[in-house]
């Protein structure tokens, strides 16, 4: 073999080592909540797949790190269809991990839940309450509270004031 030929291999074999190990640095093992590693191993796994820049991640991307650890794909699934985590993050993460994960689309219910929350934070509720009467608009429509839901949303500004009041039955129970 001649040395062209061997410098192209051994170009090619670098590349590709050098591609592979930039994702080589974070394993499920790295990840599990308690061990030494773990915060670090977090920050790095954020910041690679694009979550946050400076590392910082919430108890959701943790949940999902940990079901695509443990095999649970129905829980991936459950978090992006209920707007805890976007699609591309879990899509980066299970990457980074070398657990392949075809990202499932979110339903109509959570695109509807991802939607109203969006609104009623926008008409000045906190976050919290927003997540509250969003599933109650989502999960039952014809309660007290999915249906004042729906009257703010239709633009009604007393349903809005009365929301802004934190009505009791619009407390969800998880």
């Amino acid at each position: 073999m001649n040395m062209t030929k061997l410098n192209v291999k051994f170009f090619i074999l670098s590349a590709v080592f050098a591609s592979t190990s930039t994702f080589a640095g974070v394993k499920c093992s790295d990840v599990i909540y308690g061990t030494d590693s773990y915060q670090d191993k977090m920050e790095e796994l954020s910041k690679k797949a694009g979550v946050s820049p400076d590392g910082n991640f919430s108890r959701y991307h943790e949940d999902v790190v940990s079901a695509l650890c443990n095999g649970k794909t129905e829980d991936v699934n459950n978090s992006i269809d209920a707007g805890f985590v976007e699609a591309k993050e879990v899509k980066a993460i299970s990457k980074l991990l070398g657990k392949p994960y075809k990202v499932k689309a979110r339903s109509q219910t959570g695109k509807s839940y991802g939607y109203s929350k969006e609104k009623f934070i926008n008409m000045g509720l906190c976050s919290a309450c927003a997540d509250n009467i969003a599933q109650y608009y989502t999960e039952k429509p014809s309660s007290p509270c999915g249906i004042l839901a729906k009257q703010a949303l239709e633009g009604d500004p007393e349903a809005v004031s009365k929301l802004q009041e934190s009505p009791e039955y619009c407390n969800w129970e998880y």
